[in-house]
């Protein structure tokens, strides 16, 4: 691939960008006070209060939540305490949230929910405004190393590019919205945290945390390791019909580092995380072995009293490695497939305080993609795809707070490209492939009273086929995998929102946001073979998905807190000329979720948080005839906690996972299968 290119475009928009950045600060003659502009990292907030109203993910840097003109719901250290143990998804922390449909696998598999009436990958994930993987790092990252979780709903695509993954469902686009999980960073105490667990299917678990601080620098380090027989997780006489119990061992190492320059707003910071999941899906010869890492690299620097800039750099890799067999016609091992990716993402940002209460934020981001898959049948080992991808966006992005008003507009130049070295195990006649796109994204919020306010949004989205979907992953016809289809074209989107926030009394809060999403050309996967479980990706004419949101959340007590929330979609694919699936669903979003959950202290110490997560309809594919419908069930789960001993600092905790308490073995895409009842208990010291 020929670099120079797309670093002379990247210089040349990169000065156009920020011409109007250095001509309104030469403008600017006053200096405000370094507080008026807060970084991306909650420094100085001692307020309990003034810190959760805090967001970063709308511009890179902390801003009152209501200065945002999405709606951007905070999921926060408390939240995730309460929540049990399911399937140690990261995704599953947002279970309960409106808008969105979390659906996990399995404990070794990814989350193939919806967004907004959208499939999985159409809601990107951040790891401290950094792109992620928003199917493996869910399964991979460890949340005891997070701050808090920012759920950034509607279209986020100035500030945020797609992320180029080429496994799981390809690409991933912020059209729906991003999940930014937050890094705790300035370190006040040293504390050391410890818990063993034991549960269901002879799982046994330990985790280990500490936190310190010497000088200016502020550290945690953690790890973490589970065991488990497990259950069989797949429907009978399917593809993943066990004849075994399905072991499984997850080990996870990850710590931070972050120096302060002398003062809180010019910092360096470090984190790494490595996780090693191996095991077997049940049969001698289905074994499994992944390796998956990450580094964020980040520096933060307030240049002047109305200048900030974050230099931000990152490395995902992920090696994945699953054994196949003949299975049903035998137990005989036919081949090993496995699939290298290597993912480099960099973003710099200047974000420029001016006119007392604007915010102009202009910069670059960047990826490379190294993605190679290959298939070794005894000891002959033949590679499938091996594809290098690029990409390249200068963004800006300017928010004014004007009296009750808040205007937000941005716009993006993003460059994608692909070499194909092999697809399908062939040298393709068309070896490379580039795109230009400009993207654009508009939102306002009105302050109807200091308890009231509405907002809307608009913003387009772009997202490239990737290599899996154009090249496939099966290296033998009877294995399971993706199907190629080389005839892939791009697709485009418009996502667009309103909505409502209502603090109606200090204790409830009432808020409801209607979306309408629309994809032209979508790019589809559906499932079109159960054994071997195979899927294929396809465009059809255009897809569109509206609905509405409705939230309540209720503190009655100051032991008690409760939340509701219902979310109705409705979707629909038209392609005149594919009679099969024109006029049919979206695969994967369901046309009703609903969640009820309650927290509530009191007799003995006990804090009981049960919650109720309802699913409606939804189906696999598009295509009418061949489509399998899944839905209609309700998932039952509480944790129970209490404090056993506390002196001086240290603090003994037991909680008892309940997870699935009507045993429901509801049936999932892939021909998955819940597992069922399961419990989980938990001793947890900290010191």
């Amino acid at each position: 691939m020929t670099k120079a290119p797309l670093f002379q475009k990247l210089s040349f928009n990169f000065a156009i960008l920020l011409l109007p950045t250095l001509v309104m600060a030469e403008a600017t003659p006053e200096r405000e006070a370094v507080a008026d502009l807060p970084l991306n990292r909650f420094v100085d907030v001692t307020n309990l209060e003034a810190l959760g109203n805090l967001v970063v993910t709308d511009t890179k840097v902390a801003q009152s939540r209501e200065s945002a003109t999405q709606n951007i719901e905070i999921v926060g250290s408390d939240a995730m305490e309460r929540q049990p143990l399911y399937n140690r998804n990261i995704a599953e922390l947002l279970r309960y949230t409106s808008g969105q449909f979390v659906n996990v696998l399995s404990r070794n598999d990814a989350n193939w929910g919806s967004y907004a009436g959208l499939g999985p990958k159409y809601n990107s994930y951040l790891l401290d405004g950094l792109p992620i993987d928003s199917f493996v790092d869910p399964m991979s990252l460890d949340p005891w190393a997070f701050e808090r979780i920012e759920a950034h709903k509607g279209p986020a695509s100035v500030l945020y590019p797609n992320y180029l993954s080429m496994d799981f469902a390809g690409n991933e686009a912020p059209l729906a919205g991003t999940t930014n999980l937050i890094l705790k960073d300035r370190i006040e105490t040293s504390a050391t945290r410890l818990q063993v667990g034991y549960g269901s299917f002879d799982t046994i678990g330990g985790r280990a945390y500490h936190q310190g601080r010497t000088g200016e620098l502020s550290y945690f380090a953690g790890a973490s390791e589970e065991r488990s027989d497990y259950a069989q997780y797949g429907a009978p006489q399917s593809w993943l019909q066990t004849v075994n119990s399905p072991n499984y061992d997850k080990t996870k190492a990850y710590g931070k580092a972050s120096y302060a320059f002398g003062r809180p707003d010019h910092t360096v910071s470090l984190f790494v995380h490595y996780t090693h999941h191996n095991g077997d899906m049940g049969r001698p010869n289905r074994l499994f072995e992944h390796d998956y890492g990450t580094l964020n690299l980040a520096y933060n620097n307030q240049i002047l009293p109305n200048l900030h800039l974050q230099f931000k750099l990152g490395e995902r890799y992920y090696d994945r490695e699953f054994d196949n067999d003949n299975y049903p016609a035998g137990l005989t091992l036919t081949s090993t497939s496995k699939t290298k990716q290597r993912i480099r993402p960099l973003d710099v940002t200047l974000s420029f305080r001016h006119w007392n209460a604007a915010l102009l934020s202009v910069g670059v981001d960047h990826q490379q993609v190294e993605y190679q898959t290959t298939n070794r049948i005894a000891d002959n080992v033949m590679p499938e795809n091996d594809v290098d991808s690029e990409s390249l966006g200068v963004f800006l992005q300017e928010k004014i707070q004007w009296r009750d008003w808040v205007f937000r507009a941005g716009v993006r130049h993003n460059t994608i490209s692909h070499d194909y070295a092999l697809l399908s195990g062939k040298v393709p006649t068309l070896r490379s492939k580039e795109w230009d796109k400009y993207l654009w994204s508009a939102g306002l919020r009105y302050m109807v009273t200091d308890e009231f306010s509405i907002y809307a949004n608009a913003g387009s989205s772009f997202m490239a086929p990737a290599a899996k979907q154009i090249g496939g992953t099966i290296g033998s016809p009877g294995d399971s995998g993706q199907l190629p289809n080389p005839g892939l074209s791009p697709e485009a989107g418009v996502g667009k929102d309103v909505g409502f926030n209502w603090q109606a009394t200090k204790t409830l809060n009432l808020a409801a946001r209607v979306f309408h999403n629309e994809l032209e050309n979508a790019i589809i996967d559906s499932v079109v073979s159960a054994i071997p479980s195979q899927t294929l990706a396809s465009n059809s004419g255009s897809a569109t998905a509206y609905g509405i949101e409705l939230d309540l959340r209720h503190a009655p007590l100051d032991a008690v807190q409760w939340f509701a929330n219902l979310t109705l979609t409705h979707t629909r694919v038209e392609d005149p000329l594919n009679a099969e699936q024109n006029n049919t669903a979206i695969p994967f979003a369901p046309d009703q979720v609903a969640n009820i959950g309650i927290t509530a202290s009191g007799f003995w110490g006990v804090t009981v948080s049960p919650y109720l997560h309802w699913v409606g309809r939804y189906y696999d594919s598009t295509v009418r005839d061949s489509r399998q419908e899944f839905g209609d069930y309700a998932l039952v789960n509480m944790r129970v906690q209490k404090e056993l001993l506390r002196r001086q600092s240290s603090v003994l905790n037991v909680s008892l996972d309940l997870n699935n308490l009507t045993n429901e073995h509801y049936r999932m895409p892939f021909d998955f299968r819940d597992v069922g009842f399961n419990t989980f208990a938990t001793f947890d010291i900290s010191f």
